[in-house]
């Protein structure tokens, strides 16, 4: 078996400020990440992706329902679960801090 990265993800305030429909979405990108985080899932989103056309939400692997049923609060639309998770692939490939500078801050 493959050795898991484990990252321990920064408090909220610590995040970028990112909203989504007009509210501030990083709590709900703290909650993802805390579950990566419990279910050691951030060296599959580094190295595994949705198959082309699909998208993580249509992508039917079983650590979407991981996460999906491992978050605390989870108050998603099929469209904010699926920017998370973009996100939580991104901050796997990348690493928080680079994540972090490729958010557009608010003005």
């Amino acid at each position: 078996m493959q050795a898991t990265m484990t990252n321990t993800t920064p408090e909220v305030n610590e995040w970028p400020l990112i909203k989504v429909y007009g509210c501030d979405f990083r709590p709900m990108l703290k909650d993802m990440a805390d579950t990566v985080d419990r279910l050691q899932l951030w060296n599959w989103f580094e190295n595994e992706s949705p198959p082309g056309g699909s998208g993580y939400m249509f992508w039917g692997h079983p650590n979407i329902d991981l996460i999906s049923n491992g978050l605390t609060d989870n108050q998603h639309s099929g469209a904010t679960f699926g920017f998370a998770m973009r996100c939580m692939q991104s901050i796997a490939k990348n690493g928080f801090e680079e994540w972090k500078k490729m958010q557009k801050q608010p003005e």
